[in-house]
């Protein structure tokens, strides 16, 4: 009888979805006729309506049927969406002193019809419960009004194209049966959505306080960049007339993981959110090129100098933070030398002559005590108005004026800083440092981070990258001076995920973590739990660089192994034609772009195979990359070609191997034609 009452409740709801859909289309057409209409309407009466004053009016109507389309559009695209998996859970739930329980069904988004709830979205209060309860005694808020009772029941569903497949009541949070089917998949080419999947440690981040800031340290697979994107679906949601996507915006870690994550919103019913790389608003800001993440990890990857690994270590620590700030607000600020600056604003007709008068020791005080704690550039903006203003409030300017008088005081202001050139600023600070300072328009990627202050501190920046929500990922990627310019940038509410464990070119540890957390007025949350990989392939990678305290999905598979081959593109070829036919995504994963251009052009009389260079390159079925650009993506399979003693032998290439390493969900292998390397020496051997 349940099975019969669940396939109706699953038609009926499918009807509601189609009859909206159906509703909506009717309206979209309509809307756009008549948008037509008024725009015909409009074109033809322009002189009559520019005569009488009502263009203003007219253009306002046309785009108010504009956002009517995009409105019906959007809502359309998520029932659609939703109508293959109309819900994938459901809860009874009894409120306190109350005998019957109310029927919750869980979905993508509400789904309503006469003023009942058919579906519940999953970022609804109530719906909460699902994932932070098991059976009995539960409550959620709405508020801050909390609300008691019991689940008396937790069902979950396998719905596909509308059709009940199968469902089973559980008293768990996510069944770990449904939760290995899921992660049993193959990848695609876009992140998914997981929201029949939450965690409860990841639920509390998604519905965490708008204000709370949090920095989450995820291991590999923990889902954290997933799980950023829902907190951002749910705040568009809660605080929906407050936020709007376009408010919220993510620094990723280069286009490729941009184009990856690309559809999670959309699958969420909402709109992508503004996307930018740290490097982008480096190259806006500075105008000139910077040397990418990938290349220079090249650069140690394959010619590692212990002189440039020592630098990079300084140039992450917040030691070199605190010495350029330091010499900025220090030995810099202390060459501003101002002069007497005296104006004549009268004269009779005997010579004698009125000024207004700015002595040095005026603008010495102004400067060095007034404005102390502030940005040079603030100081200086503060000083030009209230110069300025002496004019306007004398009468000899009016406001309108007041403006570029301002613009000339500022540039009075800035001819007594001797040096305010930020490439000779920066120069001179690597020369106190005993740093190099590298020559070439290209400034290095250790570097960007350093420029952007100094320019930041002499005169702000000529941009508004303004948010009201900010997402940052690969935390372990910036260093505390980007850290520094994130702060100075953005004052709202955030969310930092990364992985220390997968910085490569540096070793964090969990002081810098904490350290960082305080600086950003963050909370600390880690997650520890991994998703992506077989508990064999996890486990072997975190067993590589040391890690222990990890859960595992306990989903299990094949043992990585190592294929020792004189023939490596042969080798391959034949692992994927043998041991991955079904897979639908194939990463051979080198240690930097020399070896991945020499496997591809050793692999194409072999394989049908493309190097990732664009978003769109991902498409492939079997792809050659570097560690650096397949960070943050995952792959059904991975192949870690020449992973030999002499090619992976030091701390980066054993960082470079356990990326690597964990971005393969079903299977991992290893060719090599000399010794294996040291780090995977316990790996069972096959001779090929």
């Amino acid at each position: 009888m349940a099975q019969m009452n669940e396939k109706e409740y699953l038609k009926k709801t499918i009807k509601i979805l189609n009859d909206k859909i159906s509703l909506n289309s009717q309206k979209l057409k309509n809307t756009k006729e008549e948008f037509e209409n008024r725009k015909k309407e409009l074109s033809q009466n322009f002189s009559d309506l520019s005569r009488g004053g009502d263009l203003s009016d007219a253009y306002s109507n046309l785009t108010d049927y504009q956002k009517i389309e995009e409105i019906i559009e959007k809502e359309n695209s998520r029932l659609n969406n939703q109508k293959s998996t109309p819900y994938f859970a459901r809860i009874d739930f009894c409120p306190k002193n109350k005998i019957k329980s109310q029927k919750i069904y869980i979905g993508l988004g509400n789904v309503i019809k006469d003023n009942k709830v058919y579906v519940a979205d999953w970022r609804a209060p109530i719906c909460s419960m699902y994932y932070d309860f098991s059976l009995g005694p539960v409550s959620f808020t709405i508020d801050k009004k909390q609300y008691n009772g019991q689940m008396t029941l937790k069902r979950q569903y396998k719905i596909e194209n509308g059709q009940l497949l199968s469902y089973f009541d559980t008293d768990l949070t996510i069944n770990d049966e449904i939760l290995q089917e899921i992660l049993s998949h193959n990848v695609t080419t876009k992140m998914k959505q997981i929201v029949s999947s939450i965690q409860k440690e990841q639920n509390t981040i998604v519905r965490n306080d708008l204000n709370e800031n949090m920095l989450v340290q995820g291991i590999a697979g923990s889902g954290k960049t997933s799980i950023a994107l829902h907190r951002a679906a749910f705040l568009l949601y809660k605080y929906r007339n407050q936020i709007k996507s376009s408010d919220i915006l993510i620094i990723s870690p280069n286009n490729i993981f941009s184009s990856y994550i690309s559809d999670v919103l959309p699958q969420l019913g909402e709109d992508n959110l503004v996307e930018t790389t740290f490097a982008q608003i480096a190259r806006t800001e500075l105008k000139r090129p910077i040397q990418t993440r990938e290349d220079m990890l090249d650069e140690i990857a394959t010619s590692p100098k212990q002189e440039d690994l020592n630098e990079i270590s300084y140039k992450s620590s917040y030691e070199y933070l605190d010495s350029l700030l330091r010499f900025l607000k220090g030995p810099f600020l202390e060459t501003f030398s101002p002069c007497d600056l005296s104006y004549i604003v009268k004269e009779d007709n005997e010579g004698n002559k009125e000024t207004i008068d700015f002595p040095a020791e005026q603008t010495k005080e102004l400067f060095f005590k007034t404005f102390k704690g502030l940005d040079l550039y603030e100081r200086i903006n503060k000083i030009a108005w209230q110069y300025a203003m002496v004019f306007t409030e004398e009468r000899h300017y009016t406001k309108s004026q007041n403006a570029g008088l301002k613009e000339r005081f500022k540039k009075i202001l800035y001819s007594f800083l001797p040096i305010k050139d930020v490439e000779k600023i920066h120069q001179i600070f690597m020369a106190r440092e005993n740093l190099k300072s590298y020559k070439g328009n290209t400034i290095k990627y250790m570097d960007k981070g350093t420029y952007l202050a100094i320019k930041y501190y002499l005169y702000g920046f000529d941009h508004d990258f303004s948010a009201k929500y900010l997402i940052i990922d690969e935390m372990q990627d910036f260093t505390p001076v980007d850290i520094y310019i994130f702060k100075k940038l953005w004052s709202c509410p955030c969310i930092v995920v990364g992985d220390v464990n997968q910085s490569i070119e540096k070793n964090v540890t969990n002081d810098y973590l904490q350290i960082t957390a305080d600086f950003l007025g963050c909370s600390l949350v880690e997650l520890n739990k991994t998703y992506r990989s077989t508990k064999q392939i996890a486990k072997f990678a975190n067993e590589m660089i040391g890690i222990k305290d990890i859960d595992y999905v306990n989903r299990n598979g094949e043992e990585p192994c190592i294929y020792h081959s004189k023939n490596q593109a042969k080798t391959i070829a034949n692992i994927i034609q043998t041991k991955c036919p079904t897979f639908e995504h194939i990463a051979i994963i080198c240690k930097c772009n020399n070896e991945a251009k020499n496997m591809y052009e050793k692999l194409k009389p072999y394989l049908d195979c493309k190097i990732i260079r664009e978003p769109e390159d991902y498409n492939n079925r079997i792809l050659i990359t570097t560690c650096a650009t397949a960070k943050g993506i995952e792959f059904d399979a991975v192949i870690i070609p020449n992973a030999s003693f002499d090619n992976y032998s030091n701390t980066i290439d054993k960082n470079i191997l356990y990326v690597s390493s964990t971005r393969a969900l079903h299977k991992l292998y290893f060719t090599t034609e000399d010794k294996p390397s040291i780090f995977i020496k316990n790996l069972q051997i096959i001779k090929d």
